[in-house]
């Protein structure tokens, strides 16, 4: 599953890790924002994280998550 995401940086900048300044899928031309599945206020540590996370939240193997940031 593609998930494309936009990251804002931590409080110490970009050092400390990012929170989530929104989350879509892109199926077939049609975006949905599913921000509002997920806590798009937790710091994340890196893409793997929010990679597991997603992984975890949408009942998939952490390997059919892809991702591409827009920063």
């Amino acid at each position: 599953m593609q998930f494309h995401f936009s990251p804002t940086a931590g409080s110490n900048g970009w050092t400390t890790g990012f929170t989530l300044a929104g989350i879509w899928t892109q199926d077939f031309g049609a975006k949905r924002d599913i921000s509002h599945l997920v806590d798009c206020t937790y710091l994340y540590h890196s893409a793997r994280e929010l990679q597991w996370h997603l992984a975890d939240r949408f009942g998939l193997r952490a390997d059919a998550v892809k991702l591409t940031s827009l920063c």
